[in-house]
């Protein structure tokens, strides 16, 4: 599948599972002032990709169907930033056991995803905030 067919399969799904969310005193949420499902779902994308193109991380990727952890995280992310989804795909600790993955790799990945967020014009609240949620995954991520 071409990556603008693949990018629009995800959009389509995240689109009709994601409404956009508003936190409980009317400002917008974190998921939209991210930009909402559009730049979600290409800041996934992007940094997915550039650890799957990364030698030195890329270990955990093989053999992953990198279109459908997409489209997981997506919703994640979405879930975690009030964007109105509900994630059900495992817990990051069942989705990492037995990976044996190291700092090194998790920290390229951050590294990707801060990237990705810039190259995307996501703002440093924004931005901040974000990794704030995700930190706490750390810990159920490296093993080793």
């Amino acid at each position: 599948m071409k990556s603008s067919s693949r990018f629009s399969a995800i959009a389509l799904v995240v689109s009709l599972a994601c409404p956009a969310g508003v936190r409980a005193d009317g400002e917008p949420s974190l998921y939209q002032r991210l930009g909402g499902e559009p730049v979600v779902t290409r800041v996934i994308e992007q940094t997915l990709r550039r650890v799957a193109d990364d030698p030195a991380a890329n270990r955990s990727l093989e053999g992953v169907d990198l279109q459908k952890l997409d489209a997981k995280i997506v919703l994640q992310v979405c879930a975690l930033a009030g964007g109105g989804c509900t994630y059900v795909g495992d817990d990051m600790k069942a989705a990492h056991d037995g990976m044996n993955i190291g700092q090194r790799e998790f920290y390229a990945l951050v590294e990707a995803l801060r990237d990705a967020l810039d190259a995307n014009g996501v703002g440093e609240r924004e931005k901040n905030e974000l990794l704030r949620l995700l930190a706490p995954m750390k810990r159920d991520v490296v093993t080793r």
